[in-house]
């Protein structure tokens, strides 16, 4: 149970920086950041709205007999989509606002070289889950809980705009809503670096969770897609050394 938790609590960090810190959520960096994306989030709402009237239109057209295929269906079809694609451009370019404001990496906005993936060597202890896509685990797991895992996700430019604050937030929250009980989150260190000339972040924190202590040593690579590594050990094993020699093999594949 209690390595069962651990593997949970794992991927709910990762997820809390990804869609809280990046995603589907505002950050927050400052006044200037907030009225910016207040902005962005009324287009953002008025463009769904839009969405969504089309998509009636089109479901109105067929209920009557229209196969959707009339030069009318087709312009609306075709207006939505631009609709879509505007919003999304104006996000990027408030994104790119927001970066420049705040005196942030702003390269994620310049890379274009599309990505296939993200390679890194293994420690010689791990090998692939049989139950977990992308996760790996130690030979003599569960008695070592230690883990790697790693996931590639769309590209959200957003991320980049992540700070120790707000990973730490959502980090939290996410652990409060799935177990109903406070786990601080503390920070060692909150990095901003390069891999590959892609805006990346290094982060080390750990946790309680009981009577263990959970330690994380994440990389987020924000290319034209997000790639994470997340390293995790209990306070049983110390593996940090088998862990930094492993991320400095990270490389993205073209």
């Amino acid at each position: 149970m209690k390595n069962k938790a651990i593997g949970l609590l794992l991927a709910l960090v990762m997820a809390g920086m990804l869609t809280g810190c990046g995603g589907e959520e505002t950050v927050h960096t400052s006044a200037q950041s907030a009225e910016s994306e207040e902005s962005a989030d009324s287009i953002e709402e008025e463009t769904e709205e839009g969405a969504e009237e089309e998509t009636e239109e089109a479901a109105e057209d067929i209920e009557n007999g229209n196969d959707g295929t009339d030069s009318a269906a087709e312009e609306r079809t075709n207006a939505t989509v631009a609709q879509m694609e505007i919003d999304e451009a104006t996000k990027n370019e408030l994104t790119a606002e927001l970066l420049k404001e705040q005196k942030m990496d702003t390269s994620i906005m310049e890379n274009t070289r599309a990505t296939r993936g993200c390679t890194f060597t293994l420690p010689d202890t791990f090998e692939e889950s049989e139950d977990v896509p992308g996760m790996y685990v130690t030979k003599r797991y569960p008695i070592d809980a230690s883990t790697i895992y790693y996931v590639a996700l769309d590209q959200d430019v957003s991320l980049q705009l992540m700070t120790e604050e707000t990973f730490k937030a959502q980090a939290e929250a996410n652990f409060r809503q799935a177990y109903d009980e406070d786990i601080e989150v503390i920070i060692d260190s909150f990095e901003r670096i390069q891999i590959e000339g892609y805006p990346a972040f290094r982060i080390l924190c750990h946790y309680q969770v009981g009577e263990v202590e959970i330690t994380q040593l994440e990389y987020a690579i924000n290319a034209d897609k997000s790639y994470v590594i997340t390293y995790s050990q209990t306070s049983d094993y110390d593996r940090m050394e088998e862990y930094e020699a492993s991320a400095e093999t990270i490389r993205l594949e073209y």
